[in-house]
């Protein structure tokens, strides 16, 4: 077996900008994106994510919503810290993020600056998914993500 180190940098690749653009929702449906952020207690929240939640900027920001009674709104809203994982050209991306409240109602938003970006890949195999889901109302998830997305850019 060959062991291949994570390489390290410390901005998004072009390829998660353009996965995280907010165009294309419809195409990504389905795709989750692996969310930890850090309790009060100091132990690993996990949560899950959708591309209509998240809004790549340029390779050094994202914008994040979240609902705004959620744990991991309270965690950024305190810690800030948060990490995303997602499956993309064959690898496990880790991407290590510091958030700032930005606004929001309904849902909590924050602006993101990329600390780190991890990406783990090995010779012999692809990362094909991550986490997957079906939705049970795509056009009411389709619409609010829509919604979210401009208001992201917005905020």
């Amino acid at each position: 077996m060959i062991h291949t180190p994570a390489s390290v940098t410390t901005a998004l690749p072009q390829a998660i900008v353009d996965y995280l653009d907010g165009s294309k929702l419809n195409e990504r449906v389905g795709e989750a994106i692996s969310v930890t952020t850090i309790d009060a207690d100091g132990c690993p929240h996990g949560s899950l994510l959708s591309v209509g939640e998240i809004l790549a900027i340029d390779a050094q920001h994202l914008k994040i919503a979240v609902w705004a009674e959620s744990t991991t709104a309270r965690n950024l809203a305190r810690d800030g810290r948060i990490s995303l994982t997602l499956a993309l050209d064959g690898g496990l991306w880790e991407v290590l993020l510091d958030a700032k409240p930005a606004s929001g109602e309904a849902l909590a938003m924050f602006t993101a600056t990329v600390r780190k970006v991890r990406t783990h890949k090995v010779e012999y195999a692809d990362v094909l998914t991550s986490v997957t889901y079906r939705l049970h109302d795509q056009a009411g998830v389709m619409a609010r993500w829509e919604r979210q997305i401009a208001d992201l850019r917005d905020a």
